[in-house]
């Protein structure tokens, strides 16, 4: 498996230079273009397609959440969340991205996670929900077809208020989607937060994963804390993962000041991953 630290707009390409001579093999960037300010995204657009030209990093990319509704009733709000979407598939496409990473969610940032997130179980698929899981699916659809040679990855979601937190639900719309270029993100951390081990999703789902989001937490809330300052056993989740044969990427979803302290991770994954491959 393969290694990718996030490079944020505030990064620069000194900071990638040094995240890979630490280990990393590449990046999860951030699509979004009307999400920025528009030289902000000009200088991060340059700043990747240096690293990519001159570094050789190899890419993964974050499809847009916020203000996001792909299964929105509202077709004015469908339809512009669709075409963010679509852009952030063609940036993914330039760059070489392996995977994306897509919500299918309304992307709503504002409200917290906490211990109600794991009390409360997700609704039937009923009623009204009925019409906005068959647009979500109908969009995802149009994504899918229209990026066939990108891979989707469809994240497990962590609020509350949002469907597709569990193994099951997640496997059952990626099964109601359809479509061989989508697969699962498994989000670590989300599942945590949700309460869910981690490995019940690599167990059941492994076969379906093509990309995976690692980061901390206290486990009642959505940290994205650096591994280590949580309660997530990560090295528990390397493991089963190599168990499974993963071959995909492993996006490491915290912030670090100094890219050199990406190497201690690192070296502990390689001992983590040599370890299974003697045992």
């Amino acid at each position: 498996m393969k290694f990718h630290g996030w490079f944020k707009p505030q990064h620069d390409f000194q900071y990638a230079k040094r995240a890979l001579k630490a280990g990393l093999h590449g990046f999860e960037i951030t699509g979004g273009e009307s999400h920025y300010d528009p030289e902000e995204f000009k200088r991060y657009r340059a700043n990747i397609e240096r690293i990519k030209d001159e570094l050789q990093a190899s890419f993964t990319l974050h499809a847009p959440i916020t203000d996001i509704n792909l299964g929105s009733i509202n077709r004015r709000i469908r339809q512009a969340s669709l075409e963010d979407v679509q852009a952030a598939l063609e940036f993914a496409r330039e760059i070489g991205a392996s995977a994306v990473a897509l919500h299918a969610s309304p992307g709503m940032l504002a409200m917290p996670g906490g211990k109600w997130s794991q009390e409360t179980k997700s609704p039937p698929i009923q009623a009204e929900l009925v019409q906005q899981e068959e647009l979500l699916i109908e969009s995802v659809r149009k994504l899918a077809d229209g990026a066939a040679d990108l891979i989707l990855g469809l994240e497990n979601l962590v609020y509350p208020h949002e469907l597709y937190r569990s193994p099951e639900e997640v496997a059952g719309l990626v099964g109601k989607i359809g479509r061989p270029n989508v697969g699962i993100t498994l989000d670590v951390g989300h599942a945590v937060v949700s309460g869910y081990d981690p490995l019940s999703f690599v167990h059941r789902l492994s076969e379906r994963i093509v990309h995976v989001h690692l980061h901390d937490n206290s486990g009642t809330v959505d940290e994205h804390l650096p591994l280590g300052q949580g309660s997530i056993d990560y090295k528990r989740v390397i493991r089963a993962l190599e168990q499974a044969s993963y071959q995909g990427v492993v996006a490491l979803e915290f912030i670090l000041a100094d890219p050199d302290d990406y190497r201690p991770y690192l070296e502990e994954f390689a001992r983590v991953v040599e370890d299974v491959q003697e045992s």
